[in-house]
């Protein structure tokens, strides 16, 4: 026992500090406790239709951080207040508390000059007569051609109009890079010294609303192996990736 203490008393005494280390538990143990405060994504989350998401892991040997992005339309918002990219920041050096709070909801849509973008009572359809939106301040075209959506694989709900979350599913995959963040928008949340080691844009997520934990979830587990060790090896994915928005139905529904 004096062998085991006394390197800790010398570090004291010179004003070194013990090298922080981190575990796959303690990541597991953090997700986990953020699912039973429902701030871990819940893909199936009653007031959001699902649209896109995409997770990034970064870590060196005393820090990591896992960020999982969910872009979705909460009709609650409506229109543009409604499409958001919400981050969910995770980790052992950030400045928030882990989870997501109200800071970290981007919002990236607007109304170009022409017209607005959906129906001014509801905000909830588009607009028939607007042509084009702005996504990240740049013009982006409006497809109002059903059959644009159907061949997507997009069942549209109503035969005289295209709701908004049937608009921006529409956006898949060619405008990805525009929903995600960007880097500026990452580093303002992280370190700017702390290396990305893994980018997923489809994997098996938890059935959260089902009470499924991060820690019992395939994906978490070898995520969090990853980040202890630094090694990608230990993603080994046996399940079939669950995240794209058509696995989640309940999504927006209530």
């Amino acid at each position: 026992m004096t062998y085991n203490k006394l390197p800790n008393i010398r570090m004291n005494i010179f004003g070194f500090k013990k090298k922080q280390e981190y575990s796959a538990k303690e990541i597991l143990k953090q997700l986990d406790k953020c699912a039973e405060d429902f701030t871990f994504p819940m893909l199936d989350n009653g007031y959001v239709y699902p649209i896109h998401s995409k997770m990034s892991a970064y870590r060196d040997e005393k820090r990591w951080a896992l960020i999982i992005e969910v872009i979705g339309f909460n009709y609650r918002g409506g229109g543009h207040d409604g499409i958001s990219n919400c981050l969910h920041i995770f980790g052992n050096c950030i400045d928030t508390k882990p989870g997501t709070d109200n800071a970290n909801f981007l919002y990236i849509t607007d109304n170009s000059a022409d017209n607005s973008t959906f129906d001014e009572e509801y905000l909830e359809s588009l607009n028939p007569k607007a042509k084009t939106m702005l996504l990240r301040g740049k013009e982006l075209s409006i497809n109002h051609n059903r059959e644009f959506y159907l061949n997507k694989g997009i069942e549209l709900e109503e035969e005289d109009k295209i709701f908004v979350w049937e608009f921006m599913r529409g956006l898949e995959p060619e405008y990805n890079n525009e929903l995600e963040a960007t880097e500026k928008e990452i580093r303002e949340r992280i370190p700017l010294d702390l290396p990305k080691i893994m980018e997923l844009t489809e994997w098996y997520h938890p059935d959260c609303a089902d009470s499924e934990l991060p820690s019992k979830n395939e994906t978490f587990k070898q995520i969090a192996k990853v980040l202890e060790t630094g090694k990608t090896e230990f993603y080994k994915p046996t399940n079939e990736p669950n995240n794209h928005w058509k696995n989640w139905p309940d999504g927006g529904t209530l």
